[in-house]
């Protein structure tokens, strides 16, 4: 079979079964807004973890990141520090996030915050919903135009005929859906990854010759530096101080992206975070350092080449058989839709439940009819994302750069504010929501620094908040203090109090564990425990066992 046939019905399998998934998550995702939205907080840990890792990567993994190794070397491994905002959002806001979200019933971030600000006026609705949708369609957007230049260099086929099969694929299995599609689809592209993050790079070095060997061979044809960790420096310089400054910042986007907070608000239960945690982060350290040894081991095997950022499906092409090289390609068509179908149900469902249910129809809309005006919203910005994708023009590319960074400043800043400080004001809260995105936008065009936008955009937005704040008035009246009361309280032993969701949790919790067990296991274990009889005249302790009499 012709390779580049073999790895088109690989691909088309791969999109059909993309679609499948949507079709079945259809059934659970119409019985309301919060299944819809949030998957009714029943997506469990592997599930959940996966699926925000995978929507994080976005191109970048597949693309940008081995394009950068095969450039300027080692020293693109220093990507990975980003990702400490990634363990630091889990450690130190997912559960807040979750708790207070479920005692606001909120479903959305704009949702989330006009109701912890008391914005009874929706101008934070319309700020958060023109911020996201500007920034996430033009990512989306992005995310098309890389479509259309995978399938051209994989398949031969024309750039538009790509990018309007990806982008009618990823909007319709996310339409139809919702949050159930995206998380389950999430899943299999994020497991893809990690396996092609493995397989590639291992493969790319062993082709090289061994770990000795490339090091050898990337030295005589691009120079020891190349392999030098700190920037073709063999010691850390001040220049080398500000690009590791500027990598750090980027993991800033990881404590405002929408797609990503909304992750935590759909926690099933607060319990599930350092399992999630602990999964997101062994995915990370393989992913990172995998796309960087694919750039490396890129770099010595085929030298030269005209655009860098091609090299992960090169090497998949070059390498592997026609079907492995398949699984691997979708894995780097996994990237995009991972990143585009949970942008784009965050988007819309922003324009459902905060514009058209709660600023037009004042909370009165039906939960149907809102998932239709999500469902219609998700068709309409697929579309436009489509069209001008199918057109790119220059400002949309370097719109994209900062896009990560324009979500990051400005819902970051106030939402991890609000869940840390009682006094913080929705002014306070607006007027960051509004400086973080314009000083990326001044940063990236005029930089009196050459560091990434999004670091200086996100102190601005938090210092605009904290100063605001001391000069307006905090809410105090009756509803706030009680919803804060709550939020912060404690059980005996310290810890938050139970939710309805946790006691939800734990009921299946048990109902699971005896469905999976026998009569006569139940039977046995009731038996085997140590148990106290009361009556009348006397207590009897012991321990009871099969054929023992007391």
């Amino acid at each position: 079979m012709e390779q580049t046939t073999g790895i088109l019905i690989v691909l088309i399998l791969y999109l059909l079964l993309m679609l499948g998934i949507g079709v079945w998550s259809a059934r659970a995702s119409n019985q309301g807004s919060s299944d819809y939205f949030l998957g009714g907080n029943r997506i469990g840990p592997w599930v959940l973890s996966m699926s925000e890792k995978a929507s994080e990567s976005s191109g970048f993994m597949t693309a940008g990141l081995p394009g950068e190794a095969y450039s300027t070397g080692m020293s693109a491994a220093w990507n990975a520090v980003s990702s400490v905002f990634s363990i630091i959002n889990w450690v130190f806001f997912a559960k807040p996030l979750r708790r207070l979200s479920e005692l606001l019933k909120s479903l959305t971030i704009p949702d989330y915050l006009s109701s912890r600000y008391q914005d009874h006026s929706h101008i934070m609705r319309g700020v958060s919903i023109f911020m996201m949708t500007l920034f996430q369609t033009v990512y989306i957007c992005a995310q098309f135009v890389a479509f259309g230049v995978l399938f051209e260099v994989v398949l031969d086929l024309d750039f538009g005929v790509g990018v309007i099969i990806g982008g009618i694929v990823t909007t319709l299995y996310t339409m139809v859906g919702g949050f159930f599609a995206v998380t389950l689809t999430d899943f299999i592209q994020g497991l893809l990854l990690a396996m092609a993050f493995v397989i590639l790079p291992i493969v790319g070095i062993a082709h090289v010759g061994g770990f000795t060997q490339l090091g050898t061979t990337l030295t005589d044809s691009m120079g020891s530096e190349f392999l030098k960790p700190f920037f073709e420096n063999p010691t850390l310089t001040f220049a080398g101080v500000i690009a590791i400054i500027s990598y750090l910042f980027i993991g800033i986007g990881f404590n405002g992206a929408p797609h990503v907070l909304v992750r935590y608000m759909a926690l099933r239960t607060t319990r599930d975070v350092k399992k999630i945690a602990l999964i997101g982060i062994i995915w990370m350290m393989i992913a990172y350092y995998g796309a960087v040894f694919i750039g490396l081991a890129g770099a010595a095997l085929f030298p030269n080449i005209d655009n860098p950022e091609e090299i992960f499906p090169l090497m998949a092409m070059e390498l592997l058989p026609w079907w492995l090289a398949g699984i691997i390609i979708a894995a780097a068509l996994s990237a995009l839709m991972s990143s585009i179908d949970s942008m784009l149900l965050i988007t819309s469902s922003s324009i459902a439940e905060d514009l058209w249910n709660k600023m037009f129809y004042k909370g009165r809309l039906s939960e149907k009819k809102t998932i239709l005006v999500s469902q219609i919203s998700t068709a309409v910005i697929g579309v436009i994302a489509i069209l001008i994708a199918l057109n790119p023009f220059d400002s949309v590319f370097w719109l994209a750069v900062f896009a990560w960074a324009g979500l990051a400043t400005c819902f970051g800043p106030p939402v991890i504010l609000s869940l840390y400080w009682k006094g913080v004001t929705k002014w306070g809260a607006i007027a960051g929501m509004i400086v973080g995105p314009v000083v990326t936008i001044l940063w990236y065009f005029w930089p009196p620094i050459d560091i990434y936008e999004g670091g200086p955009a996100f102190i601005a937005a938090l210092l605009t908040i904290v100063v605001v704040s001391l000069l307006t008035k905090a809410p105090d009246d009756d509803d706030f203090e009680e919803m804060w009361a709550d939020y912060n309280e404690r059980n005996e032993v310290g810890t938050p109090s139970f939710l309805p969701s946790d006691y939800v949790y734990l009921k299946n919790m048990k109902a699971e564990e005896l469905q999976l067990k026998s009569d006569r296991q139940i039977v046995r274990e009731l038996l085997e425990k140590k148990f106290t009889v009361a009556s009348p005249f006397k207590a009897v302790e012991g321990n009871a066992s099969y054929g023992s009499t007391q």
